[in-house]
């Protein structure tokens, strides 16, 4: 392979990797606008997402342990399955909404854990929970967009963070999908690696762009709430007019 191609991919991987990051240190400079539990968990996910990484690079290139990073990033699959589940369960208007996050998130964590125990090689990554986490999490948010498009009459969508953190993670999910699932059996493929670094690149990348935006939107939304609410209602007295008077006493 051409060293020129090599080094572009290396870049790519090392550019995903601090794009991971980007969320989360977007989302200690607006700490304080953190204010309710939606928020609070997006930005506990960021956190979490950073933490697994670094212990993910961690063993990856300081210990050299590929299966405690396996095990590092079989942990972070079923975390993030975890707390996406949360996070929709505070705009969902569904009535059943919970019992069906919970359920989802119990057989999620059982079949992750069955399908590490019946890996024939425990230093290879399973790509059968990533295609099920995909496929879950797609339907889910068309849904959630359904009821937005519904129910949701106080402000533009767009004006919601959760409209961008929806956008990043239909984006992730949808445009990995058929990726990881033919992950699982064309990886050994040298060409289809390349292919796999490029298209996992570029979509973790506009994923963590548009989730750092989701907390610029609700950043800058509240602070205009705020400023409005803070500011004196404008009175408007207007002296009582009286044409028919007016019109006489100009006829005078």
């Amino acid at each position: 392979m051409n060293a020129n191609i090599i080094s572009i991919l290396q870049n790519l991987i090392y550019t995903t990797y601090l794009a991971e990051l980007l969320p989360f240190s977007m989302g200690l400079i607006f700490l304080k606008k953190i204010n309710n539990h939606g928020v609070k968990v997006f930005f506990f996910y960021t956190l979490f997402l950073a933490i697994l990484l670094s212990l993910s690079l961690y063993f990856k290139f300081i210990q050299n342990d590929k299966a405690g990073q396996l095990i590092v990033n079989r942990f972070a699959l079923v975390g993030e399955f975890i707390l996406l589940s949360i996070y929709y369960n505070f705009f969902l208007q569904l009535k059943w909404k919970k019992g069906l996050l919970v359920v989802a998130s119990i057989f999620f964590v059982a079949y992750s854990f069955y399908d590490y125990l019946v890996a024939t090689n425990p230093l290879d990554f399973s790509y059968r929970p990533l295609v099920l986490e995909c496929l879950f999490f797609v339907l889910l948010i068309i849904y959630f967009f359904y009821e937005k498009l519904q129910y949701n009459v106080d402000a533009p969508i767009m004006h919601t963070p959760e409209f961008w953190v929806s956008v990043a993670f239909l984006l992730y999910f949808s445009g990995n999908f058929f990726l990881f699932l033919f992950s699982t059996s064309m990886l050994k493929n040298p060409e289809f690696r390349n292919q796999y670094v490029i298209i996992y690149g570029t979509v973790t990348i506009i994923k963590d762009i548009l989730l750092t935006v989701a907390v610029v939107v609700h950043a800058f939304i509240g602070y205009l709430r705020n400023g409005f609410s803070d500011r004196p209602p404008i009175k408007i007295d207007l002296d009582t007019f009286y044409p028919t008077t007016n019109t006489n006493h100009n006829l005078r």
